[in-house]
């Protein structure tokens, strides 16, 4: 049998992220003593569109396909969910914040989109082909 091997510093960082998403998904959970009254702008925004309960479901696969693909080099499908799942909250908070302050209401839900759209940005810039140098006496 052989021992699975983690894809080095990317393998590394999607444990990392899967522990990540994990976490939310489990945070998202309706347990005891778990569940707000009342959810900020940019939840009410989200869970319009899929039950926190599903999106808690949601975040913990992607997490779990974060976790499986850390030990493979064809990793593209979990760098592209967890970008996508955070990109999807991100906006959600930053359309909540700006229906907020439309609204005359003090609100800090930027700051929630700056914390999914941030790291969402950097794994998409890190994912970017580098383009091949050329040697300058390449034919």
């Amino acid at each position: 049998m052989r021992i699975p091997r983690l894809n080095g510093s990317r393998g590394a960082a999607l444990l990392v992220a899967g522990a990540y998403c994990f976490a939310r998904g489990v945070a998202y959970l309706p347990i005891v003593g778990n569940v707000p009254t009342s959810l900020p702008a940019g939840l009410e925004l989200i869970s319009a569109v899929i039950s926190i309960e599903v999106w808690a479901g949601i975040w913990m696969i992607v997490g779990i396909g974060c976790v499986l693909r850390a030990f493979s080099t064809a990793d593209a499908i979990a760098w592209g969910l967890l970008t996508a799942i955070m990109t999807a909250w991100g906006a959600a908070y930053g359309l909540g914040w700006l229906i907020a302050v439309a609204g005359g209401q003090p609100s800090r839900e930027w700051l929630n989109m700056s914390t999914y759209l941030g790291p969402a940005i950097i794994i998409a810039i890190l994912s970017i082909p580098r383009a091949r140098k050329v040697p300058a006496n390449a034919p």
